[in-house]
Parts: C-alpha cells; structure tokens; sequence
C-alpha cells in the first residue's frame, strides 16, 4: 500500500495543479450562469477524471501480472511510453516558456452554458495532452493495487481537491475570493507554459524511472 501512495500521490498532485484547467475553473467562476456552470464543471471533470483512470485500471489488468504478482512488462511498457509523451510534451512547453499569450477557448467561457462547460471538463481529462498519460498511469497502478475502488476513489477526490476548493471558496468567500481568484487566473496565464513545461518533465521522469526500474526488476 505504501508503495502504491508514493507512486500515485506525485500523480495525483501533477493532475491537481495543472495550470490550463484551473484557468478555465476560475473562468467558469465568473461566467453569466455561474452556479450551474461550477456545478457542470465539476461533477463533468470527477466523471472524466474516474473514466480515464478505470480506462488505466481495464488496460493494466487486461495486460495481466508477472509471476511475481507484480505488474507486467506491457504494463510497464505502457507505462514508460505514457511517461515519454509526457516527457515531449514537457520539452515542447519548455521551449515556449516565455509565451504569455492566452489560450483561445479561454475568451469563450464567459458566455458557455452547462453543457459546453461540462464538455470542457471532460476534455480536461480526457484529451488534455498531459492529464490523459498521467490519469491512465495512474489507473495502471490502481487496477494492479489490492484495493482498487477505494484507491481509485481517493485518488480522484486528491486530484480534483483544488477545483473542488476553489468552487467552494469562490461559491461562499464574497468578493474577497472572487479578487484573489481573478490574480491566480493572471498569474497562472503567464506562466502556463512554464508551469506545465515543469511538470510534465518532472513527472515524465518518474514515470520512465518506474517503468525502466521494473523492467530491469
């Protein structure tokens, strides 16, 4: 079990403090319909979030186990591979580090309604170049772990706990979080891509440590 939280908590908080996500939540925060946005937003992105994961888990256990009990060489392959992507799609950011323009789906969210905020959310997750890799690694662990609903279920709710505070802070903190959420938003589109260069190379890295470890294992 302890093996199993060191290798998810990393993921867990790479997924927690991705820049690009936060921007749209905050976003969301002050759009016209506001309440039933936030609520869209976060139910979809929980949905999204648990699906790629099972996804992971089905993967994981459809590769099947090494006598040892221990996850298998394609699991361990899949793993190094979604780590990789995740080291190019570091390196891309990196190199544009200094770019502080804002993404374009960005000026659109002030007048979306729940169910295009709702779309957004699941892309979050789902078709987000560096949320995916990392959400399917994560189920990997998880399908081979000997808990895994309850693992998964903990799982999601950490990586989610920012989006799920800042909805709550701005829902009930008054104009005061309504300020402060506003400078996060300018801040986190300054520094999006060097923010998500960062991360992505970081957990990149562990991702191939812990897939070439086990190999060699």
């Amino acid at each position: 079990m302890t093996e199993v939280a060191a290798v998810l908590l990393p993921v867990a908080i790479g997924f927690a403090i991705s820049p690009v996500p936060l921007i749209e939540l905050i976003l969301v925060l002050f759009s016209r319909r506001r309440v039933a946005n936030t609520i869209a937003f976060i139910v979809s992105l929980l949905v999204g979030t648990s699906l790629a994961v099972f996804l992971g888990a089905l993967g994981g256990n459809a590769a099947g186990g090494d006598d040892a009990g221990g996850p298998s060489t394609i699991t361990r392959v899949i793993i190094g591979a979604l780590g990789l992507l995740l080291l190019l799609v570091g390196l891309q950011n990196w190199r544009n580090r200094r770019d502080e323009s804002q993404p374009k789906v960005l000026a659109t969210i002030y007048e979306m309604g729940p169910i295009p905020v709702a779309v957004l959310a699941v892309g979050v997750a789902l078709f987000n170049p560096k949320n995916l890799p990392l959400l399917l690694a994560a189920g990997q662990t998880i399908g081979a772990s000997s808990a895994p609903l309850a693992i998964g279920i903990v799982f999601v709710l950490v990586a989610n706990s920012p989006y799920l505070a800042a909805a709550a802070y701005s829902l009930f903190g008054g104009q005061g979080a309504a300020d402060r959420l506003d400078r996060m938003r300018a801040w986190l589109i300054r520094r999006n891509r060097l923010i998500m260069g960062i991360l992505c190379l970081v957990l990149g890295a562990l991702l191939m440590i812990k897939a070439i470890s086990g190999i060699g294992g």
